[in-house]
């Protein structure tokens, strides 16, 4: 009677087991996947889209290629329009914060500074990296 208990303790710490190691390699691969997106940007998800049509569509490497021009050609394009509107974007997004700012007591502002502060570095890690990617 014992050793059936003991079969079925090592049966579900097995199953339990397994999914664990599901979740944590999905975990895994998904964090890779969006690492590398991440990294290296418009190029990578142009690549994942192409990938992902031609398997859904049963696209030829003809079809491909023209799918890839496309889309770098869009890229370009929204490249150039970004950097178009970025000082509007600048300009609202600083006097949104003035805005809140003024509705604020001297504490109250010297916190939502200490808070924005982070998204202010964010922000400019982000365009330096828009910076450097248009000068390649």
């Amino acid at each position: 009677m014992m050793t059936r208990w003991k079969l079925w303790i090592v049966m579900v710490v097995v199953f339990v087991a397994g999914i664990c190691v599901g979740v944590g390699g999905t975990g895994l691969f998904l964090r890779h996947k969006v690492t590398t997106v991440v990294e290296q940007g418009a190029p990578a998800i142009s690549q994942l889209l192409v990938q992902r049509l031609s398997g859904r569509l049963d696209l030829s490497s003809d079809q491909e290629q023209q799918v890839t021009e496309i889309l770098n050609s869009t890229q370009q394009q929204l490249a150039q329009l970004r950097r178009q509107i970025r000082p509007e974007v600048q300009v609202l997004i600083r006097q949104t914060v003035e805005e809140i700012r003024t509705d604020l007591s001297p504490a109250q502002q010297q916190e939502f500074d200490a808070f924005i502060q982070p998204f202010r570095e964010r922000w400019q890690e982000h365009l330096r990296q828009q910076i450097d990617a248009e000068k390649m």
